[in-house]
């Protein structure tokens, strides 16, 4: 099981959230990847939480940043992919997966299909923040009831899917256990993130999830990822 981290990155700087509500900023990008590699980190997911349509223009600015990264560790980018037009802006960028999340609760495959072309199935990931029964449907700014979720297309088109725990991202230890029995998809697809702790990390690795994501507090020494790697041997 592989053991990574989620960054928080909108309009060129990084931030840690809590709660779905509150920020805090930690610098700039590159700074942050320089930190986490060092930690040994075995992936990166990079989530520009858009609440809302943004502008064209936003996005541009901010893969222009993840254009110049430079790092070893692979890369997952997504926020605010909601068109073909987003897609092809990415091609050249150095990331390894496209995280997709409005248009997997809307169940719009149009982006999704044009972004399996460029980059395979193997790239896609859905990203579904919840909060006990309910899914944020970002392109809204609103929270829906976990029904409105299809789960034969998160099969067909996810790769894997990042369940980010909204409510309790940025404690640790504190990731609702229980929507797992919600997903009705293989247990080897799921990443979980909001939440997770040494404990959590044992957690998912005993049922065999796909990876864990800590937030941004691994950034500080006594929370790195070479710990829990460490705490899970």
């Amino acid at each position: 099981m592989r053991v990574g981290a989620t960054i928080l990155f909108l309009n060129g700087y990084c931030y840690q959230s809590y709660g779905w509500k509150r920020v805090r900023p930690l610098g700039e990008l590159q700074g942050v990847i320089d930190s986490l590699e060092k930690y040994e980190v075995d992936e990166v997911a990079i989530i520009r939480p858009v609440r809302e349509v943004e502008n064209l223009e936003s996005f541009r600015r901010d893969i222009d940043v993840i254009g110049n990264l430079n790092s070893m560790t692979p890369i997952s980018f997504g926020g605010g992919l909601n068109s073909i037009e987003h897609i092809k802006l990415l091609h050249q960028l150095p990331i390894e997966r496209l995280i997709f999340s409005s248009a997997f609760i809307e169940k719009n495959s149009k982006p999704i299909k044009f972004a399996q072309k460029l980059f395979g199935h193997q790239s896609i990931q859905a990203l579904i923040p919840f909060r006990n029964r309910e899914v944020f449907l970002s392109k809204e700014n609103r929270f829906l009831d976990i029904s409105k979720l299809d789960f034969e297309f998160l099969e067909r088109y996810a790769n894997e899917v990042i369940l980010f725990d909204t409510e309790n991202e940025g404690t640790p230890n504190s990731f609702q256990k229980e929507i797992l029995e919600e997903f009705q998809i293989g247990k080897e697809k799921i990443v979980i993130s909001g939440g997770v702790g040494l404990e959590t990390v044992k957690f998912a690795k005993e049922k065999s999830l796909a990876s864990a994501l800590i937030e941004n507090r691994v950034l500080h020494k006594e929370f790195s990822i070479r710990s829990y790697k460490n705490g899970r041997v």
